[in-house]
């Protein structure tokens, strides 16, 4: 029941952050997403949960794409929900032209907060799995594993997502036979690079599996992984009109700016106020590539419209508070 019921919500449910619902619930039947889109979609429970089954479901199949999945609802659905003082949020809007709303410390929490106070204590879970034969590298992420039954530490050095790559370093009083497999994410289709103490390995990968290298570690081997990231488009399942831009593994989030927003408006009671978004200009481009973007130079990240009637900017959507966005944009096609 668990599998079916995973399967389901990312195939049918889910947007392109991997967060679920409007409001508390669902209000429409599977794979009909496009008219969900409100001040109350997604609920942040509902990701956080998602995370948590997700991790069942790799412990259970060792599916890549369960790892997929964990690593988009990470960065775009639940990291960027929690400001500098602590505040949580209830909902993350996906409405066009609305804004990040938090809670506030003595007359606005929610679920939202409790479960937003137990995940921000987890976010090293699931960067690391294993089984008998060796290690699994799920998420690439600054981190230490230290594994007493193997008497062997590993080492993840990476600013990634900045970095598009990261650099693991074995750590073992002897030598030590292990397999270590290497997540090779969906979105890496330019390919991946390994190289084991800087000598490049003949590794076949595609995306969305796992990479083994099996050999005899000896104390500071090191295993980098180059992984260049691209731009692609998150379309609406059921109106393809309907398009997000992702860059790698990261949601894009255009920025709207802060008008009409006030600490009144974006702390507290619930979600932002549904009758007050700005309209959002729609995007003309081919409709099958992100053609309408560019990067801004200097600036890692941050992309910006080419060839429409207004310039603006898009970052990764966790990074961007106090001001308005959108996330899905109306694309129309040229001569169309």
């Amino acid at each position: 029941i668990a599998d079916y019921f995973w399967h389901q919500v990312v195939a049918q449910r889910t947007y392109c952050t991997g967060g679920t619902s409007n409001g508390e619930s669902w209000q429409g039947d599977p794979g009909k997403l496009a008219d969900q889109l409100g001040e109350a979609a997604e609920e942040c429970c509902c990701g956080y949960n998602m995370m948590k089954l997700t991790r069942h479901i790799f412990s259970w199949s060792g599916e890549p794409g369960a790892m997929d999945y964990y690593e988009r609802t990470l960065f775009n659905s639940r990291i960027g929900t929690q400001d500098t003082d602590g505040m949580k949020m209830y909902y993350l809007s996906l409405m066009p032209g609305l804004w990040k709303t938090f809670g506030r410390h003595f007359d606005a929490f929610w679920c939202c907060t409790g479960t937003g106070s137990e995940e921000f204590a987890k976010l090293g879970d699931s960067i690391y799995f294993h089984d008998a034969q060796g290690l699994y590298v799920n998420l690439f992420i600054a981190s230490e594993l230290n594994w007493p039954e193997k008497k062997v530490t590993v080492v993840q050095e990476t600013r990634f997502p900045e970095e598009e790559g990261t650099t693991l370093t074995v750590r073992s009083a002897a030598p030590m036979k292990m397999r270590v497999h290497i997540r090779v994410p969906y979105w890496a289709t330019q390919g991946v690079t390994v190289s084991i103490n800087g000598k490049k390995q003949d590794a076949a990968s595609t995306p969305s599996s796992y990479l083994a290298l099996e050999r005899t570690w000896n104390d500071g081997d090191q295993i980098q992984i180059a992984m260049p990231m691209s731009l692609h488009l998150a379309p609406i399942p059921d109106d393809r009109t309907l398009q997000a831009a992702m860059y790698g593994p990261l949601v894009l989030a255009g920025r709207l700016g802060a008008k009409g927003l006030t600490h009144e408006l974006t702390y507290g009671p619930l979600g932002p106020d549904e009758s007050r978004p700005l309209p959002v200009p729609a995007i003309v481009a081919s409709g099958d590539s992100p053609d309408w973007l560019e990067p801004v130079k200097g600036q890692p990240l941050v992309f910006q419209t080419i060839g429409q009637r207004s310039g603006l900017e898009l970052e990764p959507f966790y990074q961007l508070f106090d001001e308005r966005y959108t996330v899905y944009w109306k694309v129309n096609r040229k001569n169309a």
